[in-house]
């Protein structure tokens, strides 16, 4: 039987490699564009701050001995319009700076320390209804469908810095997503906004400077043949200010599922047994935002 040379030496890599392997983030979940509309003309403007709440007020410190995951902030604006009495317009955008401080290099099995830093941004635009659940008009119904484009990078890189060990990553993002949500309108002062949120994302133009086996490893090389599903559910509460009903305060919990795809990875065709266990690429899990919501027109 003859041996492919470069095939054995990158199944030998994918296998080392793979016995220790740090994550590596291709998502991150964004604030609930929870809009509480309830007639032609309601419009609202809102901006929150986002981050992992263990990590939002603290820094990474590099001399540090501990790992620090998470470190995950940024910011969201959306726009929300009742265009008739039961359609309505939306529209978001986000910001995030993350980065993960690891002990070790998964990429060459050493002791030194590694940091990987992400930088990703996202617009996106939708469409739906809304509609009352009863009578009293205490609960609404919205569904809305929509995509975002944005485009996510990152560098990968250890202490003591290293230019031969250092790698980018930088790839376009496409995400089609179906957004119901149940508002319950407690009082004119209190309200909850309950949103499953089902998700497909796709990374396009896929740049890099990772090697083909470390692609592998790392569950990169998935990116380039799969569309991932997402699950992303939020809570978001709101209140507000007596005498100021145009003007309201948010609290939200955005969680995020990590990616998943219907079938098993299979590298074979890089000359990696279909059976050999590689690291996947996940989603931060979850983001903790505050802010604030404007409904021009209100009194």
């Amino acid at each position: 039987m003859k041996i492919n040379s470069p095939h054995v030496a990158l199944v030998l890599s994918v296998l080392l490699l793979a016995a220790c392997s740090n994550p590596r983030y291709i998502n991150s979940p964004s604030v609930h564009n929870a809009a509480f509309l309830r007639q032609q003309g309601d419009f609202k403007i809102s901006a929150a701050g986002a981050g992992n709440p263990a990590k939002i007020f603290s820094s990474i410190d590099n001399e540090d001995n501990d790992e620090s995951l998470g470190h995950s902030a940024g910011f969201d604006g959306q726009v929300a319009v009742a265009v008739t009495n039961h359609f309505m317009l939306t529209a978001s955008g986000n910001y995030r700076d993350e980065k993960d401080h690891y002990n070790d290099d998964d990429l060459s099995n050493t002791d030194r320390k590694s940091d990987v830093r992400y930088n990703r941004h996202m617009f996106d635009f939708g469409a739906g209804f809304f509609t009352p659940m009863g009578r009293s008009e205490k609960v609404y119904f919205n569904g809305v469908v929509g995509v975002g484009f944005g485009k996510m990078s990152s560098t990968d890189a250890v202490t003591p810095s290293d230019a031969t060990r250092f790698r980018r990553y930088e790839a376009n993002t496409l995400k089609y997503f179906f957004h119901p949500s149940f508002n319950f309108f407690f009082n004119e002062y209190m309200r909850m906004s309950v949103a499953p949120r089902f998700s497909l994302l796709r990374l396009n133009n896929i740049k890099t400077s990772y090697t083909e086996s470390e692609e592998i490893t790392l569950g990169y090389m998935d990116a380039r043949k799969h569309t991932f599903g997402v699950f992303e559910p939020s809570v978001l509460l709101q209140t507000g200010f007596k005498n100021n009903d145009w003007l309201k305060l948010d609290f939200g919990f955005n969680f995020s599922t990590d990616p998943f795809t219907t079938s098993k990875s299979d590298n074979s065709e890089y000359g990696v047994p279909a059976e050999t266990r590689t690291y996947n690429v996940q989603s931060r899990n979850f983001l903790l935002s505050v802010g604030l919501s404007v409904y021009p027109g209100r009194r």
